[in-house]
């Protein structure tokens, strides 16, 4: 009973204007808007989204933020379905917008992703990898392509190996240590991972890659609510210059998103973190670029980028 008269009061005063700058912010708080974001790995590529979680920059933002692990290959359905706001894995739901999938690049996180090659302790050259088997997470996939830019630089056709989808980096590293691949393409901190276990790290990083992280959204949030989308690429962009700022801590908050040693979190954040955007941009040029060597299907620029907002 007493709720439903403190309900009807709220009503009241509501509708009269009344409420004083405090009460408004209290009920601004109350109802924040809950946004759900989808990641391809529990990995450090998450860091900016997990920090801005745990210091609240959503939250001043009146955003409730919801971190979600699914296949990156079902990012782009649950964007567009509205099961998620937004999608973070960069290339398997980009490259669904140039199939012609409703969505837009809103914000660039990394622009090349530290990928390596790391073999068996055995081979020693990358033309040892004539006739072996490379675990990646998905064939085509951004390891994938990064992998053979990679074996190509040094005068080796990819098509002398065998190119298996295994899954995220926990699974390729265990199926490298099983022996089920002979080398594997991870990005950081696997490879420091398996270097001081003996694996040897056959290239990289990559001199040129592909963005490793982004933010992917629907053209009807775009319209319906570009608000909600500006506010929560504003919190990240904070996360980002947090992370620029305050090394110390944010190697802490590494080490509480994900279990691992202060050496493990210090090498992540030396050769990924650091490589963070500073405005989460792209030039259009750099973004033709990397459609060529996808090789897949063009549309025009502004139906697959929108960086109003995060200007």
């Amino acid at each position: 009973m007493k709720a439903t008269l403190r309900l009807r009061f709220i009503t009241a005063v509501l509708c009269l204007g009344l409420l004083t700058p405090s009460a408004r912010r209290v009920f601004a708080a109350d109802a924040r808007q809950k946004v759900r974001i989808v990641h391809a790995s529990r990995s450090n590529a998450a860091t900016p989204q997990f920090l801005a979680q745990s210091k609240g920059f959503y939250k001043s933002e009146g955003i409730d933020v919801e971190l979600i692990q699914i296949n990156p290959r079902l990012a782009a359905t649950a964007v567009v379905n509205g099961d998620a706001a937004l999608a973070s894995a960069f290339l398997s739901t980009f490259r669904a917008t140039l199939q012609g999938f409703p969505m837009k690049l809103v914000f660039v996180a990394l622009k090349r992703g530290p990928y390596f090659i790391v073999s068996r302790p055995e081979i020693k050259d990358v033309d040892q990898l004539r006739g072996k088997k490379l675990g990646v997470a998905t064939i085509r996939g951004a390891d994938h392509l990064v992998a053979e830019e990679m074996l190509q630089a040094r005068g080796f056709n990819p098509i002398q190996l065998q190119a298996l989808s295994i899954g995220d980096a926990p699974v390729r590293m265990q199926a490298l240590l099983s022996g089920a691949v002979d080398a594997i393409c991870v990005s950081p901190p696997h490879d420091f991972l398996l270097q001081r276990m003996g694996y040897r790290v056959l290239a990289g990083p990559p001199a040129f890659g592909v963005p490793g992280s982004g933010l992917i959204t629907s053209d009807r949030l775009l319209r319906e609510n570009p608000n909600l989308i500006k506010r929560t690429l504003r919190a990240v962009l904070r996360a980002h210059r947090f992370i620029f700022e305050n090394k110390t801590e944010t190697l802490r908050v590494m080490m509480q998103w994900l279990p691992q040693t202060a050496e493990v979190a210090e090498h992540s954040y030396e050769f990924e973190l650091k490589n963070l955007t500073v405005d989460g941009l792209m030039s259009d040029a750099e973004l033709d670029s990397l459609i060529t060597r996808l090789g897949d299907k063009r549309r025009p620029l502004d139906e697959v980028r929108d960086f109003t907002l995060v200007r």
